[in-house]
């Protein structure tokens, strides 16, 4: 009978502590891996333009600068309209703050009726909430800036390296080639494509899922009556790259809209319940289908990528996570002793969902060998009479 084979406890300990240290990399130096990660992503996603302009003639720099130039600008633009509108809506500040105050009287008014709670009460409630809010005002004030200034920094990191990544892209390339140089070439080639290929087919699901959820979104406001429903539409749609919480931030501009534009507080009720239908709709129908299908990675992997990456880089890790977890399935099936951990990543085939799959057809079969048909037990004594033959003349001579 044969035994399992286990990996030594020396091998073990030195697998866990090359995880343990690589972790502790990623988490020390974030400020450099993560917008690295962004440009490795932003540049695949630049590469058909500078490849195009490199055709045309220009040079592999000025290919390059054309591009990350083109790609900020309309990021740039982009955040300059959200601005604008976020401007537009604070210009509206008199009307809003009216609206509040009649929605706090009211609700004065039923907390007053309902739970025999006077407005005084009520009032010196909501003055000590507003003093510890202010209290806090600062600190809130501060750590805005710390944000913002760091988006800055990692944006300005993104758009520099991605220009280096498409400018040296055939020296990184031959890198490769030198630190691989006992495997073949084309299968360094091969594994390259495939990389580029999940990281576009993941983003070409990215914008197919904003354009849907956009129109999902826009189609509501539309219905309501809200202003702008287009740009807030497609502003939730874009922000659905943030998991979870992405097209609820996107909510929040539009029901401010209806707070301030509409007579009726249910306007604002139906903005929050059109976001939530096709955020729900978004989680549980789009998304695995549109986007989950082009990373070829299994639920729960995705799941508990999105939680680990999350309490390691926050929301870019959120953001990350699923084109990076893809990547490393294609590197772990390419390296020989890591096959099964890519296995593992990827998404299960419809037998292992079958009663009698081929899994328990083998494990049935290690259990109870399979009964051999006459015509089997006939030819297996003939080669057992064969075999015994010479020793038996060997004997009498």
């Amino acid at each position: 009978m044969t035994q399992l084979k286990f990996a030594s406890p020396l091998r073990i300990a030195a697998i866990l502590m090359i995880v343990v240290i690589c972790f502790v990399i990623l988490s020390w130096a974030a400020d450099v891996i993560v917008p690295l990660l962004f440009a490795i992503i932003f540049s695949s996603m630049l590469f058909p333009i500078c490849h195009q302009l490199e055709k045309w003639g220009s040079r592999k720099s000025v290919a390059a600068f054309v591009s990350v130039l083109l790609a900020g600008i309309l990021t740039a633009l982009f955040l300059g309209v959200v601005i604008m509108q976020v401007m537009h809506l604070a210009g509206q500040t008199p009307q809003f703050a009216d609206r509040l105050s009649t929605l706090v009287d009211r609700v004065e008014t039923i907390v007053a009726q309902r739970f025999h709670i006077g407005k005084a009460t009520q009032a010196d409630h909501v003055h000590q909430l507003l003093t510890k809010a202010l209290d806090n005002s600062m600190a809130y004030i501060s750590s805005t800036m710390t944000f913002t200034t760091n988006m800055v920094y990692e944006f300005v990191l993104v758009l520099l390296f991605s220009f280096f990544l498409l400018y040296f892209r055939v020296f990184f390339l031959e890198f490769f080639y030198k630190a691989f140089v006992s495997s073949d070439q084309s299968l360094i080639d091969e594994t390259m494509q495939k990389i580029y290929a999940v990281i576009r087919n993941y983003l070409l699901g990215l914008l197919k899922v904003i354009f849907i959820v956009g129109t999902l979104n826009t189609v509501g406001l539309w219905a309501l009556g809200i202003e702008s429903p287009l740009f807030f539409g497609f502003l939730g749609g874009v922000l659905v790259i943030i998991p979870y919480i992405g097209i609820l931030i996107g909510a929040m501009l539009p029901i401010l809209v209806a707070l301030v534009t509409k007579d009726s507080y249910w306007y604002a009720g139906g903005v929050l319940g059109v976001f939530f239908f096709v955020h729900v709709l978004e989680g549980n129908v789009i998304t695995p289908y549109v986007v989950g299908s082009k990373v070829s990675i299994n639920p729960m992997v995705a799941i508990f990528s999105l939680l680990l990456f999350g309490k390691l880089w926050g929301l870019s890790g959120l953001i990350l996570a699923l084109p990076v977890t893809a990547i490393c399935k294609i590197i772990f099936d390419t390296l020989p002793g890591f096959k099964s951990v890519g296995f593992l990543l990827g998404k299960p085939q419809k037998y292992h969902f079958t009663r009698h799959s081929i899994l328990h057809a083998k494990l049935k079969s290690r259990q109870s060998p399979p009964a051999r048909s006459k015509e089997e037990d006939e030819e297996v004594r003939e080669i057992g009479l064969k075999k015994a033959a010479p020793v038996s003349r060997g004997d009498v001579h």
